[in-house]
């Protein structure tokens, strides 16, 4: 069986919008999967145990599945089918949210993404800080996102984030450029490829959750232009393995 992309995302400095481009990066993983007929299906994976939850965020906190804390992993393989259908839904994304930052714990989430990988695309939302949930989450994936605002500080923040990636496997999506402080030139300092430009989008600020039908054209074509990276650094590191 092979396996889908996985791509993590990450911010620069707080407030960067890396939870909510994440999700963005799931729903439309789910759309495209499901554009040939059968029913999409994505997995959102929160690795932040600070974050307050990404099923607050999406507002399927009411929702039926399991959360981090109900995880129990006892040997053996995982089943894919079975992972999906015990999570969380939202918009055909599976969703597993930390709910106890304790909870997170690094085999098993390195055991979780790979399962979840066979069933479908998978997109990780991870912390800013050094830990080993951080790097069990990194080395998880395919390619990794790190988002930063166009703002000196934020820069500043997002070149101590950018020293510990592998500029091979991430891309860099900058939030707000302004001539100021172009797109291009946030990547040379950070020393990663732009990906593109992410601007603002009311969309991602629904009091009642994020929906991804909502979501500006813009947003959603640095969507798909991330998906398509990833699965190119995925192909080109099966094919040197």
């Amino acid at each position: 069986m092979t396996a889908h992309p996985r791509i993590g995302v990450l911010a620069g400095c707080g407030g960067a919008g890396a939870s909510v481009f994440a999700a963005v990066l799931a729903g439309c993983a789910a759309a495209r999967s499901g554009s040939a007929g059968s029913a999409g299906q994505a997995f959102l994976i929160d690795c932040d145990p600070v974050s307050g939850g990404l099923d607050v965020l999406l507002g399927c906190e009411r929702a039926a599945g399991s959360r981090w804390s109900q995880v129990r992993l006892r040997g053996g393989g995982l089943d894919p089918a079975v992972l999906r259908d015990c999570l969380p839904s939202w918009h055909q994304v599976s969703v597993l949210a930390v709910d106890a930052p304790q909870a997170l714990d690094p085999a098993a989430l390195s055991q979780i993404a790979a399962a979840a990988a066979l069933a479908g695309p998978v997109v990780l939302d991870i912390a800013r800080w050094p830990s080993p949930v951080r790097a069990a989450a990194l080395s998880s994936c395919d390619l990794a996102v790190l988002i930063t605002p166009a703002e000196v500080r934020a820069v500043t923040a997002a070149a101590a984030i950018a020293a510990d990636l592998d500029p091979e496997r991430t891309a860099l999506v900058v939030r707000g450029a302004a001539a100021s402080l172009p797109a291009g030139r946030i990547g040379e300092l950070l020393g990663l490829a732009v990906l593109g430009e992410l601007g603002h989008d009311p969309a991602s600020r629904r009091p009642a959750g994020l929906d991804p039908r909502r979501i500006r054209r813009g947003t959603r074509q640095l969507a798909e232009a991330v998906l398509r990276r990833a699965a190119e650094v995925a192909l080109r590191q099966v094919a040197a393995a």
